[in-house]
């Protein structure tokens, strides 16, 4: 296979399976990442493990005897250039486009998705897209652990070990009002109840003064959820907690043990199986094997974060594949069609995929891997 960088002026990456360019038998993809700018690095994790997902498909016959082509934009961590390239490539007859690097993005990408009316697979960000009565999503998808599901996993280990009493302390940011009713929507669900709530900014002053509420509270297990930024502060506090704790995966990082000084620390988190820990990765899917036998031994040197955009990347090739497979190719429309009705069980990477008509991003809660972390050590949460 052969990848071609354009040059800086035109700033559009190719990706060809036939020696002599495109043919009329390729079906082409096009991808919004970031391979410059602040987000490079998300970017070109992305870009590589979409060029390992194309050559699996493409060595097992590709889309029924047709080549998968990605053609890749670098929106340079721009706004306007996201646009740009979103328009350039639709133009240029993608039949979809997947991205962006940076979850800030999602909405913008999302909007020229649902207006051009073109499919769009979203490999960053952790909201699930679904439509309500008065939002109608038919165009975008998801293949992000979104926290409807993580949610979900994480509550069922809660309820399997008879905790009752939430304590809850949520970043506040963009998702706080959101995040807030999900988890009020769900809790009675799995038998909880919410005895205290607060919201903590992004300072290390405020968020301890909240978990010293939490403890005052004494909830059978307390819930932080944070983003990736506020990870190291997070991290910084967890031996103040004096209750069980559950972590949103954004918080989670494989040295993060070596950070928490508290032995008597009981902690959760919910994680896609293969990205787990050495020696924890059980039950591991087709898909998940074969993107960790691409990756090799370059996907232990990322931190999680990269892993898991890794991950969400190589699921949103696999899974157009799979709608294109299924009749999406013969167009947008028929794509989408695809991609609601025929992806009902895909084990990927991130956890088991199931579209229909309302949700464009379910991940099935038991499909993910929730740790349990005692004593120093990470273990299996049972």
């Amino acid at each position: 296979m052969r990848f071609i960088f354009a040059g800086l002026l035109s700033v559009l990456v190719t990706t060809t399976v036939l020696g002599n360019g495109v043919s009329a038998s390729t079906i082409k993809i096009g991808a919004l990442l970031d391979l410059s700018g602040p987000f490079s690095s998300f970017g070109t994790v992305a870009y590589k493990s979409i060029r390992f997902a194309v050559e699996n498909i493409n060595l097992q016959g590709g889309i029924r005897g047709c080549s998968l082509e990605i053609m890749v934009f670098d929106t340079m961590s721009d706004e306007n250039r996201l646009v740009e390239g979103a328009s350039q490539l639709r133009e240029q007859g993608v039949i979809a486009l997947i991205g962006p690097s940076a979850a800030k993005n999602c909405l913008l990408l999302r909007r020229f998705a649902e207006n051009k009316g073109i499919p769009l697979m979203l490999i960053s960000g952790t909201s699930p897209v679904l439509t309500f009565s008065g939002i109608k999503t038919r165009w975008t998808f998801s293949t992000t652990l979104n926290f409807s599901s993580e949610l979900k996993a994480l509550f069922s280990v809660f309820q399997k070990r008879r905790y009752q009493n939430l304590g809850v302390l949520v970043q506040v940011d963009n998702f706080y009002k959101e995040l807030f009713l999900w988890i009020r929507g769900y809790a009675p669900e799995y038998g909880l109840r919410i005895g205290c709530a607060q919201g903590f900014n992004p300072n290390s002053t405020d968020i301890s003064r909240k978990i010293s509420y939490i403890n005052r509270c004494d909830p059978d297990i307390a819930l932080i959820w944070a983003n990736s930024q506020a990870k190291d502060m997070v991290q910084g506090v967890l031996a103040s907690v004096e209750v069980p704790v559950a972590l949103s995966h954004s918080l989670y990082d494989k040295e993060m043990v070596y950070g928490v000084n508290a032995t008597n620390l009981l902690m959760f988190i919910a994680i896609p199986r293969a990205l787990a820990p050495y020696g924890l990765k059980r039950s591991l899917s087709f898909e998940a094997k074969n993107f960790l036998s691409s990756w090799g031994q370059d996907l232990e040197t990322m931190n999680f974060d990269l892993q898991l955009h890794a991950a969400q990347a190589w699921d949103g090739i696999m899974v157009l594949a799979r709608a294109l497979r299924a009749g999406g190719r013969k167009g947008r429309s028929q794509l989408r069609y695809a991609l609601e009705h025929s992806v009902k069980a895909y084990f990927g990477v991130v956890g088991k995929i199931s579209y229909d008509k309302r949700d464009h991003s379910f991940i099935v809660p038991s499909s993910l891997q929730v740790l349990r972390f005692f004593g120093g050590h990470w273990g299996l949460a049972r």
